[in-house]
């Protein structure tokens, strides 16, 4: 058995499931009454997510199968194999890390940056979403397929509920105006 491509797989899966705990979390803090522990969590679980796909990226140097120089792991398309799947995972990484930063350093950077950044969160599951589901070398079985369109419609729907809670506040909060 391969060991390191053993790795490569399960960080990268645990990466991609840590991110859309993530997520997820980020969404229902909305739902009132509930917002600190599931803030915290939600912080700790996306730069968790993070230490992993960065785990994922460097096992891949070590990788005899297909192997990785420094140019094809961290320069989007830049590899010969899978040059899109891999590119894009890489652009979520790089977009993973600006939302984390901008996080940390909310204060110095402002809320409406902040705010701005952080919507690049749906950008960044969904293009690790297409490498994931694309690319892994386990991709095309039936757990796989389940895991990865089951977490496909959880943050879907969950976006809808949050997008739908966000206007229907909007307007109540338009309408006291109002009145």
């Amino acid at each position: 058995m391969n060991w390191i491509w053993f790795l490569v797989r399960i960080t990268g899966l645990a990466a991609y499931l840590l991110l859309t705990l993530s997520v997820l979390a980020g969404i229902y803090r909305h739902i009132p009454r509930k917002k600190a522990p599931i803030l915290e969590f939600h912080q700790i679980i996306g730069q968790v997510a993070l230490l992993g796909i960065a785990l994922h990226a460097f096992l891949l140097f070590f990788d005899h199968y297909e192997p990785y120089s420094l140019s094809t792991v961290l320069i989007p398309f830049m590899s010969e194999n899978h040059r899109f799947l891999i590119g894009i995972g890489t652009i979520s990484a790089y977009l993973l890390i600006l939302v984390v930063v901008t996080s940390d350093f909310m204060k110095a950077v402002g809320k409406s940056a902040w705010k701005k950044a952080h919507y690049l969160v749906f950008p960044v599951w969904f293009l690790a979403w297409l490498h994931s589901v694309n690319i892994g070398s386990d991709s095309g079985t039936v757990w796989a397929q389940g895991l990865y369109w089951g977490s496909f419609v959880a943050v879907l729907l969950s976006t809808f509920y949050m997008v739908v809670g966000i206007n229907r506040k909007n307007k109540s909060s338009y309408l006291e105006e109002k009145a």
